[in-house]
């Protein structure tokens, strides 16, 4: 590619090629450029991507994948993913517009999931009392009664137009290189919650972020995905973002909802195993690691 692009996308790809050649074949674009941020220097992936693919040997973890991918980028805007998730050359290149024309500095779009449901992104920023209403009392899906005063709630919102938003899903995130590059995802959570940390000093810097549904991408994962592994980081990095962003005092508060939060977890999956539930049963496991990992997350603090 010889002149500028518009925009560049940089994949973070883990061990999963056919996914990822599929996603280069929808960004193929002369304005698109496609920086493929290989990690493990997986051989598999490294002949899917030729000429796109960044060996990382090292797993650092996703921000630190997505920070070397912006270091290279050589367009204004990056649009940052994973692997898992389905963006065409037409939507980077409409973030990017948004971002290009000065309407925000980082841009969301709206997620279906791997069945075409619409997946709820948006967050709250990671304050103690958000968490304990957000994550531990209230459901993922408002209540029949409750839906009228749904745009209340962070993790209920589901714009129609575009909106202004303080944090969201990482899931794919289109923002100024140069703001990337001031303000790049910070390294130390391996995966999980590195966004809201993020989102947090971007609202500390005074930087738009909008939700624009106009935008529609896939993603493969999401909140079906639970696994002992994922349960443990989402709990510890839960009281280690609020440490981050508000100080001790705080990340104790957060430390409690974290442990209140995963009980209520393991205790409805629990129950419903016993009742039958195949899919509660199978969850189990990792309700009940993300549990063990709260109550150690004191370490955090």
């Amino acid at each position: 590619m010889s002149t500028t692009p518009l925009v560049t996308c940089v994949v973070v790809a883990f061990h999963r090629p056919d996914p990822l050649a599929r996603s280069l074949t929808l960004l193929s674009h002369p304005d698109v450029e496609v920086v493929v941020v290989n990690v493990e220097d997986d051989p598999a992936v490294a002949d899917v991507a030729a000429g796109f693919a960044v060996p990382l040997t090292a797993n650092l973890g996703y921000a630190a994948a997505v920070n070397l991918g912006a270091s290279l980028a050589r367009g204004p805007v990056v649009v940052f993913l994973n692997d898992d998730a389905r963006v065409d050359a037409e939507a980077a290149l409409s973030l990017a517009a948004t971002v290009s024309s000065d309407e925000a500095d980082v841009v969301l779009p709206s997620v279906l999931d791997g069945q075409g449901r619409w997946e709820p992104t948006i967050a709250a920023l990671p304050r103690p009392l958000t968490l304990f209403r957000e994550w531990f009392l209230l459901p993922d899906e408002p209540p029949a009664f409750l839906r009228r005063r749904a745009s209340g709630v962070q993790k209920w919102r589901a714009p129609v137009v575009p909106e202004r938003v303080d944090a969201a899903a990482a899931t794919v995130v289109a923002v100024s290189t140069e703001l990337l590059r001031e303000i790049p995802l910070p390294e130390e959570y391996f995966l999980y919650w590195e966004e809201s940390d993020w989102f947090w000093h971007l609202r500390a810097a005074g930087v738009r972020v909008l939700y624009d549904p106009r935008v529609t991408v896939r993603h493969a994962g999401g909140r079906d995905d639970v696994r002992p592994a994922k349960s443990r980081l989402m709990a510890r990095n839960a009281v280690r973002c609020v440490r981050r962003t508000q100080g001790r005092a705080a990340a104790l508060l957060a430390w409690l909802v974290v442990i209140l939060w995963n009980f209520r977890l393991a205790a409805v999956d629990g129950l419903r195993g016993l009742a039958g539930s195949r899919p509660a049963a199978a969850r189990f496991p990792a309700r009940a690691a993300g549990l063990a990992a709260a109550v150690l997350a004191w370490r955090e603090v």
